[in-house]
């Protein structure tokens, strides 16, 4: 957890203190060692969360990309009182939840369901050679240009794209910066036949993809640059 009420406001974990959870209100406490992201925990060890993960750098280095006051908030069912934190809730109403580990069918659904207005980004470098694997099986001439599209098989022992093919919101994997000459992308999962291991991916350019839920723009789908080098989403 990111942030704890220390006198009333929201605060990052410090060495030695002691603070309230926002959602549930109890005590948490700091936890600021050297190898795990600093953050809070809650003192009894129960989470007030079950959908919650213990939080990477990589967790922390996305959700930094949007403002404070939209991390971390907390979304009620009306209806039931069910309550559940969202890693990110735009002021456009749109939920976006970073993944860095796999999860049941059961509970994708859920979520799905329960935030409705929503997007998953997933780490695609949780497996040491998930993004070599991606890259090997990547085709290098697109299937379609507008909008942009390359087929892909997958040849690795990970099921990071069987996971993540029964998602009924946008799925964005993020394999790191290092795949594409140009500026980073992350990769729509367009498709992918788990008995075939075949799929269809389309490069999404990080810093439109973080403009358009900043601005709460349609997140569709990326074009190749028109003649006079513009680009449209």
């Amino acid at each position: 957890m990111r942030f704890a009420l220390v006198n009333h406001e929201r605060a990052d974990p410090q060495p030695q203190l002691h603070g309230e959870c926002p959602h549930c209100g109890e005590e948490v406490i700091s936890k600021c060692g050297r190898v795990k992201v600093w953050h809070w925990a809650h003192k009894s060890r129960e989470v007030c969360d079950p959908w919650w993960e213990n939080e990477t750098e990589w967790h922390r280095a996305w959700k930094d990309k949007f403002p404070k006051e939209w991390q971390e908030i907390a979304a009620v069912d009306s209806k039931t009182g069910e309550t559940h934190i969202a890693d990110v809730k735009t002021s456009h109403g749109l939920v976006v939840e970073f993944q860095h580990s796999p999860m049941p069918l059961e509970e994708m659904t859920a979520r799905e369901r329960f935030y409705g207005n929503m997007i998953w980004i997933v780490d695609g470098k949780r497996g040491e050679l998930d993004s070599s694997y991606f890259l090997l099986g990547l085709d290098r001439t697109p299937i379609q240009t507008n909008p942009l599209a390359f087929a892909f098989s997958w040849h690795g022992k990970s099921r990071i794209m069987h996971n993540w093919s029964d998602a009924k919101a946008h799925v964005f994997i993020d394999f790191g910066n290092s795949m594409t000459k140009g500026p980073p992308v992350v990769w729509r999962l367009v498709d992918f036949d788990v008995k075939q291991k075949r799929g269809v991916v389309g490069p999404y350019p990080k810093h439109l993809l973080i403009e358009a839920i900043s601005r709460g723009k349609e997140i569709g789908v990326p074009y190749l640059p028109t003649p006079e080098g513009s680009e449209t989403s």
